[in-house]
């Protein structure tokens, strides 16, 4: 069959060119649309439902949260696991699916759930609800909103963020939610006290019956007024405390007794249950959530593109900073990729034009390189898949193997022309009789290569997500190699070559004199040499155990992120108290351009308590350190500094993508104190 395919790619050489000139458009348009990230997404397919219990201790959570909501999410199909924590006011469960399972319609299931759920949860002690549908790594946009001056209070930079920059970047294509974290909550709350309840002779459920029935609109159909049609609105939705105020509770022999008779009412920060400084500062944190699937440089593009837009209806004394931006670690990832592609693809050029010595041939093999390339991405964009560190390093690999074929093709047409050197030769007819002796070697050649690589798709979960892209690029780079060596390569051979001697290039003259007497004494030393061999190969596997081992490379991610944990009693207060002492430790460093704790949890975000922090230090490029040292030597040195400074906690030292993925590799953060149950 693959002799039959070169003889038609022979025949109808122009199509072979114009379908070369297809692929390469369509590769170079594949490469334009494949989604970027410096990562591969190592989510599971994992659905989250969180309930607010507002001053409900965990145990409590548990019995009364956490325990209907499992129960009824059992026997879900394709289930893998379901997973919860029950912490103070909050209770996260999370559903866990096989890898095959549509993350769109597992939602779905577990939505229809949530109506059953509710009814299993007394009144009054929250409603499950869906977290965003994003991927553990979809923190891809991190800003703070701080203020320039003392005239803005942390309740006016959260209400600034909530009802002004959140709304305008949740708008950004892409972008699933966007968590508000820090700061104060606004409420208007109503301060009853009780002398003055027992003075009108009123019970509290009378006074918030009153206020839930009074903070409502209606709607009264309409009336006709000659040949005029006008609505009737019941306008009864509060806006301000005095408002509130003014709602009647009750009479009392005609008198009425309004809401701000027996209660004070202001605005208040609700109760927190997390917090955010930055150097040393309380500051707002929102984070920009990518939808599962998105491609993550997109999402912050477009995220970027609406900060503009939010910045506009910002007080002038409010100050957006951006705090972390994917897109700096995704172009150094694929820069990175793409020079190790680059300077791989020089050296086998290099190599090629020295020992093939030929330099048509040499240029013939030197296609097959970008055009495999180029096919490997069409399959990628056709198979919906990611370029990142991973996948191109599936290209990477395979670089030296996809001129294999091309390089077996090519040197046998050159040495079956050199027999008709200065004679008539049809050169079709000879690339043919070429082509047909080394066609099936080299297709098993491929073959086998790609058998190597076969327990890798056979991985599943985190490491199936992480090693496959890996296999399968890899793979593509290979089928790319054999359908150019079947039809590309014979083509232009037939075209560029020319029958002459065959000659050895220089370096291959050269080297032949010293390598015959190597071979010679092998040959003769046949035992000698097995033995060495053996004992050398013996002596390896002996060092094997002293290898270091760890599950993936670390990626340098250009900042540092430290874990902070202190015993479960500590207060919120206390723990801001100490993410202003590790910041202010952290100012000494030199290599420190900012620094940002994030204290307790957000909303629909984390599932910590107050006694834990995650600590981002954002770093100043690299070249422009004082001392010559690495990332995670800096990390250790900082860590020594932090843990003389706060001596009660524990700190562990971890980057913020490593971090998330080391989360999704356990199943659980390090920091959770509460309940936690497998089922």
């Amino acid at each position: 069959m693959l002799n039959k395919i070169v003889d038609i790619s022979l025949r109808y050489k122009l199509l072979v060119l114009v379908a070369l000139a297809l692929i390469v458009l369509l590769g170079a348009r594949g490469w334009q649309r494949l989604p970027l990230d410096a990562f591969p997404d190592v989510t599971p397919v994992q659905v989250n439902i969180y309930t607010e219990s507002p001053g409900l201790a965990a145990e409590d959570v548990e019995k009364l949260v956490t325990f209907p909501v499992e129960s009824v999410l059992a026997g879900l199909p394709k289930v893998e696991e379901i997973r919860s924590t029950s912490l103070f006011g909050l209770s996260f469960v999370s559903v866990y699916f096989k890898d095959d399972m549509d993350i769109y319609f597992a939602r779905r299931l577990v939505g229809e759930k949530l109506v059953e759920a509710k009814t299993r949860i007394p009144d009054g002690y929250g409603e499950p609800v869906l977290g965003p549908n994003a991927a553990g790594l979809g923190q891809v946009f991190w800003y703070t909103l701080e203020t320039m001056d003392d005239k803005l209070t942390g309740m006016d930079l959260r209400t600034a963020q909530d009802w002004g920059v959140r709304m305008i970047l949740r708008t950004a294509p892409g972008v699933d939610d966007v968590t508000s974290w820090g700061g104060d909550e606004k409420q208007f709350q109503v301060l009853i006290d009780p002398r003055r309840l027992i003075k009108y002779g009123l019970g509290y459920k009378e006074v918030m019956t009153a206020i839930a029935a009074n903070n409502r609109q209606v709607g009264g159909q309409y009336i006709n007024l000659q040949r005029e049609q006008y609505l009737v609105r019941g306008l009864g939705l509060v806006a301000n405390a005095e408002d509130i105020g003014g709602i009647l509770v009750t009479q009392r022999d005609g008198t009425p007794i309004y809401v701000r008779d027996v209660a004070d009412i202001r605005p208040a920060p609700a109760l927190r249950t997390g917090a955010v400084t930055k150097d040393g500062k309380e500051v707002v944190l929102g984070m920009a959530l990518a939808r599962t699937g998105e491609n993550a440089q997109q999402v912050v593009e477009a995220v970027r593109a609406k900060v503009a837009t939010a910045l506009k209806t910002l007080p002038d004394n409010v100050k957006l900073e951006v705090a972390y931006d994917r897109t700096e670690l995704i172009g150094k990832a694929i820069s990175m990729a793409s020079s190790a592609m680059l300077e791989g693809a020089a050296l086998v050029v290099l190599v090629l034009f020295l020992f093939l010595g030929e330099v048509r041939s040499a240029l013939i093999v030197v296609v097959a390189i970008p055009a495999a390339w180029l096919v490997a991405f069409l399959l990628m964009d056709q198979t919906g898949a990611s370029a990142n560190l991973m996948s191109l390093g599936g290209l990477i690999i395979a670089l030296g193997m996809t001129i294999d074929g091309p390089v077996v093709l090519v040197e046998n047409a050159f040495r079956l022309l050199s027999h008709h050197a200065g004679k008539p030769v049809n050169r079709t007819a000879v690339v043919l009789e070429a082509a047909r002796e080394v066609m099936n070697p080299v297709a098993f050649g491929v073959i086998i290569i790609i058998v190597v690589f076969l327990p890798l798709f056979a991985l599943t979960g985190i490491e199936g997500k992480l090693f496959k892209p890996l296999a399968i690029n890899m793979t593509f780079a290979m089928v790319g190699s054999l359908i150019l060596t079947v039809t590309l390569m014979p083509v232009l051979c037939a075209l560029a070559l020319r029958p002459k001697k065959e000659e050895d290039p220089r370096l291959v003259r050269w080297l032949k004199p010293r390598f015959e007497p190597l071979l010679l004494w092998t040959l003769a030393h046949k035992k000698r040499v097995m033995m060495t061999t053996g004992a050398l190969f013996i002596a390896s596997l002996a060092l094997f155990p002293f290898l270091g081992k760890e599950f993936m490379p670390t990626l340098e991610e250009q900042g540092i992120m430290f874990r902070v944990t202190s015993i479960p009693s500590t207060s919120l207060e206390e723990s801001i108290a100490v993410s202003e002492r590790i910041e202010e430790a952290l100012k000494t460093f030199p290599q420190v351009k900012h620094s940002l704790a994030m204290i307790g949890r957000a909303e629909k975000g984390e599932t910590a308590d107050v006694n834990y922090m995650e600590i981002l230090v954002d770093l100043q490029p690299h070249d422009t350190w004082p001392e010559r040292m690495t990332y995670r030597e800096l990390s250790a040195k900082m860590q020594e500094r932090l843990e003389k400074e706060i001596p009660t906690a524990v700190l562990a030292a971890t980057q913020p993508i490593q971090m998330r993925v080391e989360e999704l590799t356990y199943f659980r953060s390090a920091s959770h104190a509460g309940f936690e149950a497998v089922r």
